[in-house]
């Protein structure tokens, strides 16, 4: 757990409390007695607690130090019991969705084109900034005005208090940070090509792959209060498996991203409900190249399975091929100007996922997620998501142009 976090909710226990025992915190947060001292004294010198024998009890002056305490870190640490929640004003949310996957430091070269093998080129620019699936897709379910909560995890490092700020600020309702010393923050680094607006990333997910059976278990109360489960493949394994089979055994709607493509993702097959991969990805799991259309359906064929799995493969320029458990469809692309096409994917499924908790049909929702997508591309950035009332203009002003075009009416027709 992050040391902020941790603080965060040791101070809540003592201001419900009034007293406690650091065998007992030590226990609660599964830490050295050393480490709980250590909080102690922390809060302590900021005026919030007393510690006294073998414990800590609430300070008399505490509320009259609060401005003191958030000179560290923000007042809204005061007032949750662990979650960081920031409700803009004007949403009110429909559906709940839970993310449970990865943050990862993006460092972005822009080029006007990929350097050959052995080339040195220059780059127009650098930047860095907040990333990985899950948390992008987090973002983008926020912004189509789901109720989400994150779960993710960092390293023990400069990059890991970036993550706990951007988070802190992100539009996120609310998140769950866990921490490690094996490994460090996640980190990628992506060459954007500026002509093309293609791009090519390798990403080191240090932390992300280090999920604990006990952080799983930590985290099950989120997953129960949710619609909908949103996963990808930036987390080991076993997390996502028991994540995603405490969901199913609790009624909860299962979505997997599989992104980055790995065989293992295909041991969640029996728990999900939607399955989300782009082309490349569904050309993997399938073993079919796909070009067009009628490959992306042989590949639906594939990959949905014998328990007829409802898949969606985005086909970039092609729009997006989908089958429903029943037919397979065809949504074309939604006109847009192609500024940056950086986590594209993400704002569709974080789109999706929101949709879907709502109540939205399949086919509402693909609809719907194509929409934010095509307003996504139109801004820099990975983090600049298009407000809801955008995305709604923009849908119902080319609704038509869009409409899903049934391919086939069963599911091997090709």
């Amino acid at each position: 757990m992050f040391s902020e976090e941790r603080r965060q909710e040791i101070y809540t226990i003592i201001r419900e409390q009034k007293k406690v025992k650091v065998a007992q915190l030590a226990e609660k947060f599964s830490v050295t007695l050393e480490t709980i001292r250590s909080d102690l004294k922390y809060l302590e010198g900021e005026g919030l607690i007393k510690r006294c024998h073998g414990g800590a009890i609430l300070g008399k002056q505490e509320i009259k130090k609060i401005s003191k305490f958030s000179d560290s870190f923000d007042i809204s640490c005061l007032l949750h019991d662990l979650l960081i929640v920031r409700e803009r004003k004007d949403r009110k949310p429909e559906g709940k969705v839970c993310v449970l996957g990865s943050f990862v430091v993006d460092i972005i070269a822009n080029v006007d084109s990929f350097p050959k093998v052995g080339e040195l080129i220059n780059s127009k620019s650098n930047s860095i900034g907040p990333g990985g699936k899950g948390t992008n897709q987090a973002m983008a379910a926020s912004f189509s005005d789901a109720k989400v909560h994150l779960i993710t995890k960092v390293g023990e490092d400069h990059f890991s208090k970036y993550a706990y700020k951007y988070l802190q600020e992100s539009g996120i309702d609310s998140f769950t940070i866990f921490q490690t010393e094996i490994e460090p923050t996640g980190s990628s680094i992506s060459y954007l090509a500026d002509k093309t607006q293609n791009n090519i990333t390798a990403t080191y997910l240090g932390a992300n792959n280090t999920f604990s059976e006990q952080e799983i278990d930590i985290s099950l109360p989120y997953v129960s209060e949710a619609d909908v489960l949103l996963l990808q493949g930036e987390i080991n394994i076993e997390a996502n498996i028991k994540a995603a089979m405490f969901a199913k055994s609790v009624n909860k709607i299962i979505v997997l991203n599989v992104a980055p493509y790995s065989e293992d993702l295909k041991q969640l097959y029996a728990t999900l409900d939607f399955i989300t991969l782009n082309a490349n990805q569904a050309s993997h799991w399938a073993d079919i190249e796909i070009n067009d259309i009628n490959d992306a359906t042989q590949a639906i064929n594939v990959i949905s399975g014998d328990e007829n799995k409802k898949v969606i493969i985005y086909m970039d320029e092609l729009g997006v091929v989908y089958f429903d458990g029943r037919a397979t469809f065809h949504i074309p692309p939604m006109p847009s100007l192609r500024v940056d096409t950086m986590a594209a994917t993400d704002a569709f499924n974080g789109a999706f996922a929101s949709k879907i908790a709502a109540g939205g049909t399949m086919h509402e929702s693909v609809l719907f997620a194509s929409a934010f997508l095509s307003a996504f591309i139109e801004q820099k950035g990975v983090t600049a998501m298009p407000v809801l009332s955008q995305v709604q203009a923009r849908l119902k002003s080319r609704l038509e142009d869009i409409r899903p075009q049934i391919i086939c009416n069963e599911k091997r027709c090709i």
